[in-house]
């Protein structure tokens, strides 16, 4: 049976799956990331279709209507509308924190591919980290991140989805 996402207001699109378990972090990061506010960036694939894998960006001004900054959550995968690359979390799990990247070959069914978004935060299937705005605002265009403990309070980890943007709160 497909699981296709669905869109409840601006809240939630949910897909259902079984996820891993996770390793929590130490209580001072975990502090450290919870008192951060949200940055409203949106999530923001660049525009580089250069190579098969590229980094995966959050970018200050949402208001811009750039394919670069709009996305089609369908199946458990994150679509770019400008590049046709899929968010991935590159399946790396041995460090805490982790960049987000975006993969050409969206065919492929690896769980690098396949996220649930619940509750406003984003996880991925085959890592179980949760995407993370990383809290910095300090410049219009900043990289996205994975953070392994999907279970802290930090404005960092809650999105919106809406009219095709993917927005920090």
């Amino acid at each position: 049976m497909s699981r296709k996402a669905i869109l409840v207001g601006v809240a939630a699109l949910t897909f259902g799956a079984g996820l891993i378990p996770l390793a929590t972090a130490t209580t001072a990061e975990a502090t450290s990331r919870a008192t951060r506010a949200a940055t409203g960036y949106c999530l923001d694939s660049g525009g580089d279709s250069s190579q098969s894998r590229v980094p995966a960006y959050l970018f200050r001004d949402c208001s811009s209507t750039s394919g670069n900054l709009k996305w089609v959550v369908t199946d458990g995968q994150i679509k770019n509308v400008a590049t046709g690359y899929c968010l991935d979390s590159g399946g790396d799990s041995s460090q805490s924190r982790v960049p987000a990247y975006l993969f050409r070959d969206c065919s492929s069914t690896s769980g690098n591919l396949k996220w649930v978004v619940t509750d406003g935060q984003i996880k991925n299937v085959a890592t179980g980290y949760c995407l993370d705005s990383g809290g910095d605002s300090s410049q219009s265009r900043v990289p996205a991140y994975l953070f392994r403990d999907c279970s802290s309070t930090s404005e960092n980890l809650k999105w919106v989805i809406t009219d095709g943007q993917i927005k920090n709160r």
